[in-house]
C-alpha cells in the first residue's frame, strides 16, 4: 500500500505552442491532449501479486480524488481510478511472456494493452530485454500520475531494465 501526491506538468513551452499552430496550419494531424497542462494528485494505491494462482496475476489498483492545480482551480479531467493487471502467460529458462492492461476510468478514459515477451530475466520478474507489443484504441494522448503519457494507438519496441 502507499499514498502520496504527485505532481504532474507538461511545462508547455512558447516554441512548441508556435510550432502546433505552423504544423496544424499546414494540416498536418497533431494529436489532442484533453488532460490539463499541470495538476497535482492525491492517492491512494495498493498493488498485490498472487504468485500462487495459475497465471502469477498481478493487480495494481490507485484511487486518485482529489486532483487540483496549484494556481487554484480543479482539474477535475482527471480520471479518478487506476486499475494495472499483469498474467504470465509462458514462463521458462530466464524468459517469459505476460500481458498486461493499464486502464484510468473516469472522463476521457483510457485501456492499454500490452503483451511482453522478457528475456534474460533474473528472477523470473523483469527481463533485462523486453520486446513488447500494445494497443490502446482511440487517437488522444493521456497524461497520467500513474503511466506518464500514453498515446492511443498501436506501439511495438523494446525496453532495457537495468537494476543496480
Amino acid at each position: 500500500m502507499s499514498s502520496g501526491l504527485v505532481h504532474f506538468s507538461s511545462h508547455l513551452t512558447r516554441a512548441l505552442d508556435e510550432k502546433i499552430e505552423e504544423e496544424q496550419g499546414e494540416g498536418a494531424p497533431v494529436p489532442l491532449v484533453d488532460d490539463p497542462s499541470e495538476f497535482n494528485v492525491i492517492y491512494v494505491s495498493g498493488e498485490w501479486r498472487l504468485s500462487t494462482l495459475p497465471l502469477a496475476p498481478e493487480i495494481t489498483v490507485a484511487v486518485q480524488p482529489i486532483s487540483f492545480r496549484f494556481n487554484g482551480g480543479d482539474a477535475d479531467d482527471v480520471r479518478p481510478f487506476y486499475l494495472g493487471t499483469r498474467l504470465k502467460l509462458w514462463r521458462g529458462d530466464r524468459k517469459f511472456l505476460t500481458a498486461e492492461t493499464q486502464q484510468e476510468f473516469g472522463d476521457n478514459a483510457f485501456v492499454h494493452v500490452i503483451l511482453v515477451l522478457g528475456l534474460y530475466a533474473r528472477d523470473q520478474s523483469e527481463g533485462r530485454l523486453q520486446l513488447f507489443f500494445s494497443g490502446s484504441p482511440g487517437g488522444n494522448v493521456h497524461v497520467s500520475p500513474q503511466i506518464g503519457a500514453l498515446r492511443d494507438g498501436l506501439a511495438f519496441g523494446v525496453r532495457l531494465n537495468f537494476k543496480g
